[in-house]
């Protein structure tokens, strides 16, 4: 593990942890040696376990290389990720709820087409398994069922008017109006419902059909790769956790 330090311009001088996975960089003061040892672990054996996960199933064009950047700042509102950089708001990481996984899953997997529900959903659905099964933890951003009761929260979604509303968008492409600006009404009730039909597909086919899809820019992916479209695959997962079926 080494220290140094990062020049302007981004956001003032940072400190910049290396690890063999990994870099995290911090303003000084914002976290103490001790906080960025644990995390910059916590970070590494993340992607340790993600490229575990998805690097057999990573199409070669999509295969990155390198350490994967993390920016911690107190300036930082959201949870972003840009290509290899993650953004993570100091005040999730302290009390250890940052997506770290999460956002992880896009640096490895970068999204591709407008299956947004398949991207985010795939990202969460890896986030609580790798943090049940593997290690570090799930930051429940949308939901604490975890992988083990997400399809009970999404039942308990679609008993409500905001779960009915996205469920058009889910297993289809586009998403919903609004999802980046109304956290809670729009993105809260698609993403619960994305990671639990995501989960579906994995358990039926596999993750490396989904994570083809996922990284295909392909309309027709999710078809071609698991024999069902995502359409089709929404009327089984509907019927599977036992919610009525749209007319």
């Amino acid at each position: 593990m080494a220290w140094t330090a990062v020049p302007p311009p981004f956001w003032g001088q940072r400190e910049r942890k290396e690890m063999t996975r990994t870099t995290l960089e911090f303003h000084p003061g914002d976290l103490t040696a001790e906080e960025a040892v644990a995390f910059g672990r916590l970070l590494d054996q993340g992607v340790a376990d993600l490229e575990a996960l998805l690097g057999p199933d990573l199409p070669s064009a999509t295969a990155r290389a390198g350490r994967i950047r993390y920016i911690v700042s107190p300036r930082i509102e959201i949870s972003r990720c840009h290509g290899r950089t993650v953004l993570l708001p100091l005040e999730r990481v302290r009390p250890r709820s940052a997506p770290y996984l999460h956002e992880t899953v896009h640096a490895l997997l970068p999204s591709a087409g407008e299956h947004v529900w398949l991207n985010e959903g795939l990202a969460c659905h890896l986030e609580s398994w790798v943090s049940e099964n593997r290690g570090g933890y799930d930051a429940h951003v949308f939901t604490s069922a975890g992988d083990r009761g997400i399809h009970a929260a999404a039942r308990r979604i679609l008993e409500t008017e905001a779960g009915r509303a996205v469920l058009p968008w889910v297993g289809a492409h586009g998403s919903p109006p609004r999802l980046e600006e109304d956290r809670g009404g729009v993105a809260r009730p698609f993403y619960v419902l994305s990671q639990s039909l995501t989960k579906h597909v994995v358990t039926s086919v596999g993750l490396g059909p989904v994570v083809g899809a996922a990284s295909s820019g392909d309309p027709e992916a999710l078809r071609k790769l698991t024999g069902r479209s995502g359409e089709a695959w929404k009327q089984d997962w509907l019927r599977s956790i036992g919610a009525p079926i749209p007319g």
